[in-house]
């Protein structure tokens, strides 16, 4: 996939396939558009924008947390099929422009663009006033095609990168992901601890979380899904206080099943998949290790029950070597 970094830097190539936004998460929605433009036989670009336009359309507002951070976006682009992506930043200047101007200046003229897809509620231009019927007007005099992609739906509504958002604040990290249509991913690195896991025999991995501005899930244990130097394991996580021990800080930690190695330094993927359960006080270290004990066990059945063992028909979602 060519990455261009800035308008200035982009060649105008006739034909282009056409799609914009921000796509955080790169769901499922996403998906469907992407798959789409790459039946056209015309080259698949992407222009998106840099930093996200809420970061500079609300000054003082704190942006909603990012489902993607913007470097895993890109990776998630070539992995759905766009053969270019070109990055805009997004700029005071940038926001003012008009839709027409934004359609005619930099997707026709500068661009190249010939035909674009987009979703039903696809807004664009300064306040957002564009709109596919405009869309619609302005092809016919430019000389582009419009083509609306019809949203997914999952459990009776409509995949959003905002609807992701919110059931994953709720610890609903099982609906998240299946409207992702992957797991949602936090990256960190694993860094020392207190080692009350290990003395309890429930080893964890700290993680000292890379990625600033991403939703982080509410407090409580999951099940969960660890990627170690190209390897998927299932995992145990916790996210959030510990309250059994005095003084001990909120942290987010993995027991990894299956795994006993030294791997402080390294970075991992977590992949989130399904709560289990709030975080409790328990009476004692042993009361605690019996209450962790269950949890190991219901993590790995369910873990099986949603596709992820070793011998899941689903080669993406099974344990060992990632492809």
């Amino acid at each position: 996939m060519e990455i261009i970094r800035g308008l200035e830097n982009v060649t105008r190539v006739a034909g282009v396939a056409l799609t914009v936004g921000s796509f955080d998460g790169l769901h499922l929605g996403h998906q469907r558009i992407l798959k789409r433009m790459s039946t056209t036989g015309d080259p698949v670009t992407i222009l998106t924008f840099n930093p996200h336009p809420q970061a500079l359309l609300r000054p003082g507002v704190t942006p909603p947390p990012l489902l993607t951070s913007f470097e895993e976006r890109i990776e998630l682009f070539a992995k759905y099929g766009a053969e270019r992506l070109i990055i805009a930043q997004f700029t005071r200047e940038f926001a003012k422009m008009s839709a027409e101007e934004f359609v005619e200046n930099i997707l026709v003229n500068l661009i190249g663009m010939e035909h674009i897809f987009v979703g039903p509620t696809h807004g664009f231009g300064r306040n957002r006033k564009g709109d596919v019927n405009l869309l619609r007007e302005l092809g016919t005099r430019l000389n582009f095609s419009v083509e609306v992609i019809e949203a997914v739906g999952r459990f009776s509504a409509v995949v959003s990168s905002s609807r992701i958002r919110k059931s994953l604040l709720a610890g609903d990290a099982l609906t998240a992901w299946r409207c992702l249509g992957r797991p949602f991913y936090l990256l960190g690195t694993v860094i020392k601890g207190d080692a009350r896991g290990k003395i309890l025999g429930f080893p964890t991995a700290n993680l000292h979380l890379e990625e600033p501005g991403k939703l982080i899930p509410p407090a409580g244990v999951y099940a969960t899904i660890v990627e170690v130097d190209g390897v998927r394991w299932p995992s145990i996580s916790h996210f959030g206080p510990r309250p059994t021990f005095k003084d001990a800080v909120p942290s987010v930690e993995t027991h990894i099943i299956g795994f006993d190695a030294d791997i402080y330094g390294k970075k991992l993927g977590l992949g989130v998949i399904d709560r289990m359960r709030d975080i409790i006080t328990f009476a004692s270290p042993a009361d605690l290790v019996r209450q962790m004990q269950q949890d190991r066990i219901l993590a790995r059945k369910r873990l099986a029950e949603l596709g992820f063992s070793a011998d899941a028909r689903m080669r993406l979602q099974r344990y060992g070597q990632i492809s």
